[in-house]
């Protein structure tokens, strides 16, 4: 759905952009090493996550969220404002869709991508790949978002989201985006295994965090963040030998799978391909 049919509404979404704008999420003069507080849930724990070497820390290489008076927090105001129309559209539904961020759901959001279909039942060893970073990945981006304690878009004006704003999602700090930085490292993954799909698979990466603001759960910024999170930690866990060779595995996997499977779903391969002509922003 295109993002042109915000026009429509361009007094609701100004209203809007002017109210949150108005709003300080981020105070600009804070130390930047300053932690937030407030229980939050997350998928995993320090203790639950696998050993590894350590990951590069991103209160050092991550840029702060935008703070208040910003350009870039205009531009995120805007563009959650504009995208509130796309309510009950397909896009909104691919979101709906998206917020599905488990190991097997992010493994199988990716066969438009691959050109196949990718069945987490037959790929235990790359949705077991998945799950082990998830586990790994979420405690330091956990970390992150306690640093910057940014409140999430909804929480600055009562408007529509793909998924009900449960309380332990509005005390979960916004920034960076824990969602789309699985995303991205997701789709890495499956550009490393296959490499010639690399520009669709990257694209659906893409898609999938820009779902977090169309679900209008994140901020465009937030998102972005993400991308640059998880192309850091993916490189750092690239050095690890256990990680080469789980990757070694989870590539024998599909590759013997590739021959068997069907393409997917046309109608659904339709609507990634407009979402991703169609961004955000």
């Amino acid at each position: 759905m295109h993002l042109d049919r915000c026009a429509v509404a361009g007094g609701l979404a100004a209203s809007v952009m002017m109210t949150l704008l108005t709003t300080v999420s981020v105070d600009a003069r804070a130390h930047p090493h300053h932690h937030g507080t407030g229980a939050v849930h997350h998928h995993a724990t320090q203790a639950e996550a696998p050993a590894g070497p350590p990951l590069p820390d991103g209160q050092v290489f991550l840029p702060p969220p935008p703070g208040p008076d910003t350009a870039q927090r205009a531009a995120d105001a805007s563009i959650f404002a504009a995208t509130r129309v796309l309510e009950g559209t397909p896009r909104w539904k691919l979101a709906q869709a998206d917020n599905r961020d488990t190991p097997a759901h992010m493994v199988a959001a990716f066969s438009c991508a691959a050109g196949f279909t990718l069945p987490p039942d037959r790929l235990p060893e790359l949705v077991g790949l998945v799950t082990r970073i998830e586990q790994r990945l979420t405690p330091a981006v956990h970390a992150q978002k306690m640093l910057w304690n940014r409140p999430r878009p909804f929480t600055e004006a009562e408007l529509p989201t793909c998924i009900p704003p449960r309380a332990s999602l509005k005390q979960d700090p916004s920034y960076p985006s824990l969602h789309a930085t699985l995303g991205w490292v997701t789709g890495l993954i499956l550009s490393d295994i296959l490499p010639d799909r690399t520009a669709w698979i990257m694209q659906r990466a893409r898609v999938f965090g820009e779902s977090r603001v169309v679900c209008g759960v994140q901020w465009q910024s937030d998102v972005m963040a993400a991308w640059l999170n998880g192309g850091v930690l993916y490189s750092a866990m690239e050095q690890d030998e256990g990680f080469r060779q789980e990757m070694d595995a989870a590539r024998a996997e599909v590759t013997a799978l590739h021959p068997t499977m069907a393409a997917p779903p046309a109608a659904e391969c339709a609507v990634e391909a407009d979402a991703a002509a169609h961004p955000p922003q």
